[in-house]
């Protein structure tokens, strides 16, 4: 589904004439920009991501099911692990579905 927003947006002159050498229209750098934010969060996720897969040796889901399992007793860096990790990994997964529309 397009949506067409209407803004209007004031290019100067010498800008409209680097797009027209550059073979872009304004929407593509737009695109572009867009991919490139996009592509940064994924490399942000992945790198925390690898943060704890290294540090605990092991995947986010074999660490969640270890946490969960322990009773009577808290380790409180891991518990803030656990929930730094797993919202890198979920964000990494939208991250990365955002990239598959372009």
């Amino acid at each position: 589904m397009q949506h067409n927003i209407v803004e209007f947006i004031e290019i100067p002159e010498f800008l409209l004439n680097i797009y027209q050498e550059m073979a872009v229209s304004p929407s593509d750098l737009l695109k572009n920009y867009a991919l490139n934010h996009i592509l940064s969060k994924i490399h942000k996720y992945e790198a925390e991501d690898n943060h704890f897969k290294k540090k605990y040796s092991c995947s986010f889901k074999e660490f969640k099911i270890e946490i969960e399992n322990i009773k009577n007793e808290e380790n409180f860096e891991q518990e803030d692990d656990l929930t730094d990790w797993e919202f890198a990994v979920e964000n990494l997964a939208v991250w990365k579905g955002k990239k598959q529309l372009f």
